[in-house]
């Protein structure tokens, strides 16, 4: 590939990571009426984490997001306050480590690190009472760690278009371009820093591959057939790894990568349907 073709076909690749349908802005744009979610940041272990707080049911299940790679809590500024799901409890959405208000650029590539580090989070926000996560992305194989690891914090999880195969997630052309000088000099920090996260991905879910048969909390994946960024052979894989008592699958067909944004009733259709994210009656 010619430098010039490759620098244009990067520059598209990076426009497509980075340009989810989505609204972004500050509070006030993003809920131009209340309620509005409070942000906060807390420190676990010397790190600063920002996570965005939406208040809910006193009585309801918590609900935390995780975003994918980049990106940050505004990823679900529209589940945050979903009517869809008025009967969670409170509501909560991430910077993950690296990214947003929670320590730009200091990345967490360890994905079991990094599921401890969000696991911890969770103890400090709700201390009492197992949650339903929800992760887009990369944030799909750390739901996975999460539940795995920490079992007794989660009653459910929900993996969106999740990162979860590893034969299916090695580096790309452009993660290595973007990896060169070239790519350095070229790519937005964000776009570095996530990066970052995809060259050691492939290693980081061989490990997650070994742990699935001890899964023991419910899970459901959702799968875009027309996804270009993780591949739709991804929902088969991850159908024989986990046990399938704990496992549902759903193919999307005619949606890719963005079917969170695209068709976000299916998402809290899934969350709804998890038994412990039911609202007491």
């Amino acid at each position: 590939m010619r430098p010039a073709v490759s620098i244009v076909a990067l520059t598209l690749a990076l426009a497509a990571c980075i340009g989810p349908p989505y609204p972004r802005g500050d509070i006030e744009r993003l809920y131009p009426q209340p309620p509005r979610p409070e942000l906060r940041s807390i420190d676990i272990d010397g790190r600063a984490l920002r996570v965005a707080v939406m208040p809910g049911r006193a009585d309801g299940t918590p609900l935390f997001f995780i975003h994918g790679s980049p990106g940050d809590w505004t990823a679900w500024a529209r589940y945050l306050d979903s009517t869809a799901l008025a009967g969670s409890g409170t509501r909560y959405a991430f910077d993950r480590p690296g990214f947003g208000g929670s320590m730009p650029g200091a990345v967490i590539t360890d994905l079991q690190q990094q599921a401890d580090h969000i696991a911890a989070a969770m103890r400090v926000l709700e201390p009492q009472r197992p949650a339903v996560l929800v992760g887009h992305s990369l944030g799909g194989p750390l739901v996975a760690w999460i539940a795995l690891r920490h079992p007794e914090q989660v009653c459910g999880g929900v993996m969106v278009a999740g990162s979860l195969a590893p034969a299916l997630e090695a580096p790309r052309w452009y993660n290595r371009l973007a990896a060169s000088w070239l790519g350095r000099w070229l790519a937005p920090d964000e776009m570095q820093w996530s990066n970052d996260e995809m060259l050691p991905l492939q290693s980081e879910l061989m490990r997650l591959d070994a742990a699935w048969p001890s899964l023991h909390r419910p899970l459901i994946a959702i799968q875009g057939e027309r996804d270009e960024l993780v591949d739709p052979r991804t929902a088969d894989y991850v159908e024989q790894r986990a046990p399938a008592a704990w496992l549902r699958v759903e193919r999307v067909a005619d949606q890719g990568h963005f079917v969170l944004w695209q068709q976000p009733q299916r998402v809290t259709d899934a969350i709804n349907a998890l038994p412990c994210a039911a609202a007491p009656g």
